[in-house]
């Protein structure tokens, strides 16, 4: 980790209008960029892609998007399996480049992030991005005009923040940015609300398992997420009936709305996906929860399975980490090595391999071993989603790039 980013950070000398590109305002992000604007004595200005319900008392301005996301998948043999946000917000890019000194491009949007720093290329305006990526091994099996296009925005921008080990190594090693043109500020991923929203919850593990209606002695799995089989939900299916083939006695509950894109599996064939495996009276399939019962979800659960074929780094985990669930995820994912260290907080397999997933949710059968495990995720999160590094870190590529 860059010592710089962990070091008092003096705000920029100069008062420049700041424009983020980014996705949505949902509540993390929100205060994510509260922390930055409250620090910098400039003008702070949002410009979410996506339509979203934003708070009324926040310290920058943003101009509102009305505009739904469409999505579609992409899928190969051998390549990184793909999702893109087929709308483009033209608007907001314009206003972006147009509206302000610096651009930063808060995670790579597509086609609004290409059409942004054309813009911005074209006004001469300073371009920040914000980065988490895909390991060096997947992030390279993505298909080459991928590569191509990201590389293209990623070599117009003065400096890139860095929010994890792994998008260091990807942006050097795949990308050739130098080192001296990242600056480290490490997620915080929402994990500050989070916590807030654990502590409003005053039930004892027992009585929540009696409120959820779970069987209260069970080791129950959670899987959390929209249901895109890059998530890997055959895979944990599989993994399921290995288990109980071995005479394990578990549940496993998939907590998430199921995919709204073309070519997507619907609910009907992953349910009927575990009756074919035997295992359709262990796995459940409740949709998606509001923030309350998801919360109450994590602390009356016992582990967390992300069998993800590609993610860079999934709130899901930082959310279970702070409940003190142990985590299984692939290394496919940019949360291995940064939250979920294998044999510490829980254990990364390969993708798609479902009888190596089976072993860890085997390992996690017993119960000293995922407290030992939880309690340590717990603490890796705390330590590592830092707001304060994270803004830190933000604020000085601020004034490197101007």
């Amino acid at each position: 980790m860059n010592s710089s980013a962990r070091e008092p950070q003096h705000p920029p000398r100069t008062k420049p209008r700041l424009g983020f590109l980014l996705y949505d305002l949902k509540p993390f992000t929100a205060d994510y960029l509260a922390r930055i604007a409250v620090r910098l004595p400039g003008q702070l200005r949002a410009y979410p892609i996506l339509a979203s319900p934003v708070a009324t008392d926040l310290p920058y301005s943003h101009r509102a998007s009305h505009i739904q996301g469409r999505f579609f998948s992409v899928r190969g043999r051998k390549a990184t399996p793909e999702g893109f946000l087929s709308t483009i917000n033209w608007r907001a890019a314009w206003a972006c480049a147009w509206e302000n000194e610096v651009v930063v491009l808060s995670g790579i949007q597509g086609g609004s992030a290409l059409a942004t720093t054309l813009f911005a290329t074209l006004l001469r305006r300073a371009i920040i991005s914000v980065n988490q990526t895909l390991p060096p091994l997947w992030e390279g099996r993505r298909r080459w005009w991928i590569r191509l296009l990201k590389g293209w925005i990623l070599h117009r921008c003065r400096v890139h923040v860095v929010q994890t080990p792994t998008t260091r190594q990807t942006l050097a090693e795949i990308y050739h940015i130098p080192d001296h043109r990242m600056v480290d500020a490490p997620f915080e991923a929402g994990a500050t609300a989070f916590q807030n929203d654990l502590s409003r919850i005053s039930l004892p593990r027992p009585a929540l398992r009696q409120a959820l209606a779970w069987p209260p002695e069970s080791c129950i799995f959670l899987f959390v997420g929209t249901l895109l089989r890059f998530k890997g939900i055959f895979t944990l299916i599989d993994a399921a009936a290995i288990l109980h083939q071995r005479g394990h006695h578990f549940q496993l509950l998939c907590i998430g709305e199921k995919a709204a894109q073309a070519g997507e599996w619907s609910l009907q064939a992953y349910q009927q996906r575990a009756a074919d495996q035997g295992v359709g009276q262990i796995i459940s399939f409740p949709g998606p929860r509001p923030l309350a019962e998801l919360a109450a979800c994590y602390l009356a659960a016992d582990a967390l399975v992300l069998p993800t074929q590609k993610d860079c780094f999934p709130k899901v985990l930082v959310e279970a980490a702070i409940a003190g669930l142990p985590l299984v995820t692939t290394d496919a994912c940019g949360a291995a090595n940064a939250l979920v260290f294998d044999g510490e907080t829980g254990f990364v397999i390969p993708p798609d391999d479902a009888l190596a997933l089976a072993t860890a949710m085997e390992k996690l059968l017993d119960p000293e071993l995922r407290q030992q495990l939880g309690s340590q995720a717990r603490q890796r999160c705390l330590a590592f989603c830092d707001p304060e590094r994270e803004t830190d870190g933000v604020l000085q590529a601020i004034q490197m790039a101007l």
